[in-house]
């Protein structure tokens, strides 16, 4: 324990002590001085308060140990939605990737319907430069109908009489002048002429009907695309909807992820607090130890005039077959603390002899079965000189306060009263209230 710890400690314990005898009131004892049933009840007081504040230590370790489970539970839960949030997270990847695809393919489809458009509006754009040339065609066709007019006109004023009348009936002037014998008038080169630009009209309208053949074909086949860039769609549109739809679960399942880490952070948080409480009260614990130690020391004080008695060849105080040690002074893990004497257990101790170890004068005795600061029955004994030893967790005690005991004098019995899992005997020797490690002595063995 550090120094700023110690101090706080100590002064605790003279706040406790204060606190105590101030309001203690004298209550005598048989066999025993005013002053020293005072000490027995001061210390009986700060016992009960240590006793207490163990109780209370209890319920908090009961409590951390259900708050503990609580996180044990949210963490497997955490993790069993992080496994979940895993493999979401994967279909959420996949139909990412399918979209992707998804996406290409209409990409595909646009693209493709563009090339058409392209190609629809250049065959419209060849079908109007034919419509041009048909119209090109179709006016030197009239001009040349013009120059026959004229040569009709000119037949007419000749006066020919057997050409008038057929051309008066005539709706149809080019196949007229083709098969009737005013046609051989004409020019050879003239009707060659004409009948080109006929053919020429008649190929240009082939190759516009050709065109427009191309160009409904390519519409169709544009409206084809179409289709299929619609369905594609549609299944990009299902796949994001799809997407959509596991990306919030996933989100549900984070959000419930964050709500359990931020619940176990509170849980955390509350047995962070009660470990604070915990520590507190153990060095509660400790002021009061060391306050009842002050009391102890005070009723040596008063046993100053007795004889001090030899601290050399101290009587092991069970028979001497008894020296299984289960505890030693020092640390204790298990306590979470000091253990400030040495436990023996020996299998079938109970009810064995407990002896003094040095003779002295008994300045302590309890036989009442209760609490006691958790040693249950048990005796401690002044040898003078500021040393004196306990014997704790006793079935019963046969001395009282005041009492004169020899080396070697029963002065109770092994049992398990108090703080303890099993019949043993805590032994304890101290220096002026403060407990030192009774292995620093020597001890007859009988």
């Amino acid at each position: 324990m550090g120094k700023f710890k110690t101090s706080k400690i100590a002064r605790t314990a003279c706040a406790i002590l204060t606190a105590i005898c101030t309001a203690a009131a004298p209550v005598m004892w048989s066999g025993a001085s005013a002053d020293t049933t005072d000490y027995d009840k001061e210390i009986a007081q700060l016992e009960q308060k240590a006793e207490q504040i163990k109780k209370d230590n209890e319920a908090r370790e009961q409590k951390i140990d259900a708050l503990s489970g609580n996180v044990d539970e949210n963490n497997a839960q955490m993790g069993l939605l992080q496994e979940q949030i895993e493999g979401i997270n994967d279909e959420i990847t996949t139909y990412g990737q399918l979209i992707t695809t998804q996406q290409q393919k209409i990409g595909e489809k646009e693209n493709e319907i563009h090339l058409i458009e392209q190609e629809i509006e250049k065959k419209q754009g060849e079908i109007e430069e034919k419509q041009k040339e048909i119209a090109s065609l179709e006016a030197q066709n009239k001009e040349n109908l013009k120059k026959f007019a004229k040569l009709i006109r000119a037949l007419y004023m000749n006066n020919t009489a057997d050409t008038l009348p057929i051309l008066e009936g005539s709706d149809d002037w080019y196949n007229f002048f083709t098969y009737v014998d005013v046609v051989q008038n004409i020019s050879e080169q003239n009707l060659e002429f004409m009948n080109n630009l006929l053919d020429d009209i008649h190929h240009q309208e082939e190759l516009i009907e050709g065109l427009e053949k191309d160009i409904a074909q390519l519409n169709a086949d544009k409206a084809d695309l179409l289709d299929k860039k619609a369905d594609l769609e549609t299944e990009l549109a299902d796949l994001e909807t799809k997407k959509t739809e596991v990306q919030q679960i996933a989100d549900e399942r984070t959000n419930d992820l964050y709500a359990l880490s931020s619940d176990n952070q509170d849980l955390q948080n509350q047995i962070s607090q009660i470990n604070s409480e915990i520590s507190a009260s153990n060095e509660d614990v400790e002021a009061i130890n060391q306050a009842i130690k002050e009391l102890i020391r005070k009723k040596q004080a008063e046993n100053s005039g007795a004889p001090v008695y030899s601290s050399d060849g101290f009587r092991w105080p069970l028979d001497s077959n008894l020296q299984y040690i289960t505890t030693y002074f020092g640390y204790d893990a298990w306590r979470g603390g000091n253990h400030y004497g040495i436990d023996v257990g020996n299998a079938g101790i109970g009810g064995k002899n407990i002896y003094a170890a040095q003779s002295g004068t008994v300045i302590t005795a309890y036989s009442d079965g209760g609490w006691h600061g958790g040693f249950g029955n048990y005796v401690i004994i002044d040898h003078g000189g500021e040393l004196s030893t306990v014997y704790a967790h006793c079935s019963s005690v046969t001395v009282s306060v005041g009492q004169t005991v020899n080396k070697g004098d029963v002065i109770g019995y092994v049992g398990s009263t108090g703080w303890s899992t099993g019949n043993h005997l805590h032994f304890e020797t101290r220096v002026d209230g403060t407990a030192v490690d009774p292995f620093s002595y020597s001890y007859e063995y009988v």
